[in-house]
């Protein structure tokens, strides 16, 4: 088991300095940037406006349902971190600069990735015809995770993954 878990490390670890190699370019820094800043939380707040919005009156019970996924996503990304608390990359990597400052100390799981992912699969649940923009969305939002230095790439992938979970177990309840 050992020698498996240092064998996913060195993958990570060799994932993580290709997608750095690729992000080197300020335009590819500033693009990062921007997809990173977009998974920030004031704009799932807006998205939800938008959704009250367009919506009216009707768009309550689907809004609970957005405020009971955000919840219970915060809880278990919070939990995740706190429990597993892996070091950030550039903590781990003395050459690998991160180029945002992280919201916290610990990468696993991603918390912008999670977020991101549980958006675009409740959004794309409204709206279908926005699955394939909002999901590239939340797929750019995970890979600046990871150009910015402050992820592994199997922090962005478990961050998918609860995002999609919870998603999945919300809209069930509706």
């Amino acid at each position: 088991m050992h020698a498996l878990a240092t064998r996913f490390k060195a993958i990570d670890s060799r994932l993580l300095r290709l997608f750095r190699i690729r992000c080197r370019s300020s335009a590819a820094a500033k693009m990062a940037l921007w997809a990173t800043r977009s998974g920030d939380g004031p704009m799932y707040a807006l998205a939800a406006f938008g959704v009250a919005t367009t919506l009216g009156p009707e768009s309550r019970p689907i809004l609970g349902i957005w405020a009971l996924g955000f919840a219970i996503e915060r809880l278990l990304y919070k939990g995740l971190k706190a429990r597993l608390r892996r070091p950030r990359p550039f903590v781990v990597h003395p050459e690998v600069n991160a180029l945002v400052v992280p919201p916290d100390r610990f990468s696993f799981p991603s918390g912008h990735t999670s977020a991101a992912f549980l958006m675009a699969a409740l959004l794309s649940a409204l709206l279908p015809m926005l699955t394939v923009p909002i999901f590239a969305w939340a797929c750019a939002v995970g890979a600046s995770r990871v150009c910015l230095s402050v992820h592994y790439p199997s922090d962005v992938l478990a961050g998918a993954l609860l995002g999609m979970a919870v998603a999945r177990f919300v809209l069930g309840l509706s």
